[in-house]
């Protein structure tokens, strides 16, 4: 019987090139090579897999992967890899490439020269050294768990991935660390995930039309562009993963949760943090919010005073409607009259000579106190729901309950933005020149100062009048 010629694969892996240049991989070629080429066989392909652990069978391993349809596709009918652990960690994917050469007759050597699935002996030493070797490193994983725990016990820097805006030693990096302060500080102030994205990215704004109108989508001035380690645009999953962090307000942290002592207290960490606790917590509350419309485009306020101004009949924030504001039965007024008399009020504001006492220093430990007493409120709500379904309460009580933690809610709210008067606020307020700084200020900012100075309710219009009734639109210096 004529031979079967040998068609032979090369499977090459390293679980962390640490340099980038996989040196590790071309030794295992260079020993690979060589036994092909000794027996006089004919190389079909290399495969290789740099930087790819094999112990998590969850992970991809593109080029191991490709290689196992090319086997079954009958493209080659030997293998050669450096060592078993190369080829896999897996027992079960190590019976796959037994069961291949009982019934299919692979050829699979080592280029240790240990393994030969071709013998009872050989599978034999196969299966024992992948099980020893997954118990290790299941051992190890356990001690790397173990010492990270430990680490972040002591607020020291975690090992693995550094976060954006700190070296691995837990040092700041300037440029990263203002862009992420940035992105904080304009999350809090109002603007969306998808706006900070596209200042990251560096995106121009969005233009788009509704109507008669052209609708422009503010992006944050504030934030700069910062380029992204992979060089594709930023996405808002991945800022949202920033603003969760509390690695940014210098908290311990494990899993992505702040790490507690013996006695519940959160764990301070040893490197400088990039944002105030004020600014975070707030962050966190605003990401809480679930009135907050995350998954769709457009959440930036378009206007300046849709969800800022008032009606001054029920109190309820006033909404954009065509080019006016309205509050269902009760205001409807035009846009640009209002905003016209609003902003001419914030720039007589800003021109006085008394600006300076309008800086509030921020009071982070207060702000901290203002927040929980806010968790404690709607903790009060969740318990008054859950004692309603279980028919505890009635419904009477359960509403009484909700009215009177919403009110205190919306009271805590409001002290809490009295103290918080936000970065890009004071940075207009102690501007050489305010007014011009206002002027220039994007939408997010200006809706800061105006929340900052006054609060602005509207009434409805007299009927009959063409001129403004300047009692219609009511401003309040805070």
């Amino acid at each position: 019987m004529p031979l079967i010629p040998v068609r032979a694969a090369i499977y090459l892996r390293v679980s962390l090139d640490h340099t980038g240049e996989g040196l590790a991989v071309e030794r295992q070629r260079e020993d690979c090579m060589q036994i092909v080429s000794s027996r006089g066989w004919e190389l079909v392909e290399v495969y290789t897999d740099n930087s790819i652990s094999a112990f998590n069978k969850v992970k991809s391993r593109p080029a191991y992967d490709r290689m196992v349809e090319d086997f079954t596709a009958g493209r080659f009918n030997a293998l050669v890899t450096w060592d078993l652990d190369r080829l896999t960690r897996q027992p079960r994917q190590l019976e796959d490439w037994i069961d291949a050469a009982e019934s299919q007759g692979l050829r699979l050597v080592t280029a240790n020269g240990e393994a030969d699935l071709q013998t009872d002996g050989g599978r034999m030493y196969a299966r024992i050294k992948a099980a020893v070797a997954r118990a290790e490193m299941e051992r190890k994983g356990a001690r790397q768990s173990r010492a990270q725990l430990q680490r972040a016990a002591k607020g020291r820097p975690p090992r693995g991935i550094r976060a954006t805006g700190y070296t691995l030693n837990g040092e700041l990096v300037p440029e990263e660390a203002a862009a992420i302060r940035a992105v904080f500080e304009a999350f809090a102030e109002g603007a969306s995930l998808r706006s900070i994205t596209a200042a990251l990215s560096g995106a121009e704004p969005v233009v788009r039309a509704a109507g008669d109108l052209t609708l422009v989508q503010d992006l944050p001035s504030s934030v700069p562009v910062l380029p992204t380690r992979t060089g594709k645009p930023w996405n808002p999953s991945t800022v949202h993963g920033i603003l969760r962090n509390p690695r940014y307000a210098g908290w311990s942290m494990l899993d992505g949760e702040i790490v507690r002592d013996e006695t519940g207290a959160p764990v301070r960490a040893e490197w400088e943090p990039i944002v105030p606790d004020g600014v975070w917590l707030e962050v966190q509350r605003r990401l809480d919010d679930p009135n907050r419309a995350t998954n769709r485009v457009g959440t930036d306020r378009r206007h300046l005073g849709s969800g800022l101004y008032m009606c001054a009949v029920c109190d309820s924030l006033v909404k954009s409607h065509g080019t006016r504001y309205r509050c269902a039965g009760h205001v409807m007024r035009s846009r640009s009259v209002v905003d016209a008399v609003v902003l001419g009020f914030v720039r007589l504001r800003l021109a006085r000579t008394d600006l300076a006492d309008l800086l509030v220093e921020t009071d982070d430990e207060q702000v901290s106190n203002l927040a929980e007493q806010v968790a404690a409120q709607r903790d009060r709500i969740k318990r008054a729901r859950a004692d309603y379904k279980a028919e505890l309460i009635d419904g009477d009580l359960y509403s009484e309950i909700r009215d009177e933690a919403e009110t205190e809610i919306a009271r805590l709210e409001a002290e809490r933005m009295v103290i918080t008067a936000g970065p890009t606020a004071s940075a207009i307020l102690s501007a050489p020149s305010p007014v011009e700084a206002f002027e220039a200020a994007d939408l997010v900012a200006k809706r800061a100062i105006i929340d900052l100075l006054c609060e602005v309710r509207l009434t409805s219009a007299p009927r009959g009048r063409k001129t403004l009734d300047p009692n219609s639109i009511q401003i309040t210096p805070r």
